[in-house]
């Protein structure tokens, strides 16, 4: 069933329309068709925010990003085995988390990552670290049952074959390893909002598939690992994504869409993040779920 439609609303690397739908069977939201793997170079630009996060985020939304980040990663620290974990970035970007867990004294051998641009992998290993290039479930030379803590943020939203994914991570993941999953979520408040077309967590044509709560939950323990926790997290990104598509493509105001965008502007970032906050604190659910899961001893 046909859910939304739309375009690159971002990027603008495509005027083609793409379309959601939703499985009867399992709930799942999926793109439908995909672009192939030959696009990816295309609607993955070089100057993508995660290949430029420097540059395309404000000082004030970075210095406001990096304090979360901080947070979430001593989260992370504070369920797995170890204070200096064997830790995978899969999606790693820039590297900031690998920079982040050397600066509290994990020895750079403990420190790895799997990035799609070929530059930046070259980038990030000159400086001692240990990341691979391409799709994590096609690089054969990660080892398993190895890795304390493997992180995977915004990034099974992207993959063409989710189950292949975390079936590869369980099989790297040591005894009580640990696996914190982050993705957009259809259960959030935007959604409903703004869901049939210009949601900022369709990310089209780059975010392939969508889930919720159970579906997520239903995916990783059927490959064998235990839900140890799932909470709603902010996602002012998609907020203001969302609000920056309705402006600029629905109302024509492209100046004044300029305002909602996220990365630019901390003022949105910070009204959406706490607005996120407030409404978890009261059990609500955000556009970002995150999943903790344990492999067995």
């Amino acid at each position: 069933m046909q859910v939304a439609a739309g375009q690159d609303y971002e990027y603008e690397t495509t005027a083609d329309e793409f379309r959601v739908v939703r499985c009867f069977g399992c709930g799942l939201h999926y793109l439908n068709p995909r672009p192939s793997m030959a696009d990816l170079p295309v609607i993955y630009p070089p100057t993508y925010y995660a290949y430029n996060y420097e540059t395309q985020v404000s000082s004030i939304s970075r210095k406001a990003k990096e304090w979360l980040d901080a947070r979430r990663a001593r989260d992370w620290l504070s369920v797995a085995s170890t204070q200096r974990p064997r830790f995978l970035d899969v999606g790693c970007g820039d590297g900031r988390y690998l920079h982040m867990f050397h600066g509290w004294s994990v020895p750079k051998e403990h420190l790895w990552g799997t990035e799609l641009d070929e530059k930046v992998v070259s980038r990030i290993n000159e400086d001692g670290y240990q990341v691979r290039y391409g799709p994590v479930e096609e690089i054969r030379d990660l080892p398993e049952s190895f890795f304390d803590l493997i992180v995977m943020l915004q990034v099974l939203e992207h993959v063409a074959d989710p189950p292949a994914v975390v079936e590869r991570l369980t099989k790297l993941l040591a005894p009580k390893g640990i696996l914190v999953i982050e993705t957009p979520s259809t259960e959030s408040l935007d959604f409903r909002l703004f869901g049939r077309r210009y949601w900022g967590g369709y990310h089209f044509p780059r975010h392939w598939n969508w889930f919720d709560r159970a579906t997520l939950s239903r995916l990783v323990t059927e490959l064998g690992l235990e839900v140890a926790r799932v909470r709603y997290i902010p996602a002012p990104s998609f907020w203001g994504y969302s609000f920056h598509h309705v402006v600029k493509y629905a109302w024509g105001c492209p100046r004044l869409a300029r305002l909602c965008n996220p990365l630019q502007h901390a003022w949105s970032a910070a009204f959406a993040t706490s607005f996120d906050l407030f409404r978890a604190a009261l059990g609500g659910a955000t556009s970002n779920i995150q999943l903790i899961a344990r492999r067995a001893a």
